[in-house]
């Protein structure tokens, strides 16, 4: 398995779990962010990026108000 195929494979599987990350903050199963210490906040500051493209995108879509 080549290098950019391992590549392709954990940035996939980096904006599924992020996805995952951002519907269980939006359904309320998870804290909202801030304030947090420990290995919590740490995920929360790893999937960033990945939620908020995600609440943009539901926020424009109206299926989420903040």
């Amino acid at each position: 398995m080549g290098l950019l195929k391992k590549l392709g494979i954990i940035i996939l599987l980096y904006v599924i779990i992020g996805v995952v990350w951002s519907v269980l903050m939006q359904l309320g199963y998870l804290p909202a962010p801030g304030g947090l210490e420990g290995p919590l906040n740490i995920v929360y500051i790893i999937f960033s990026p990945i939620s908020s493209i995600y609440f943009m995108i539901v926020i424009s879509l109206g299926l989420y108000s903040p």
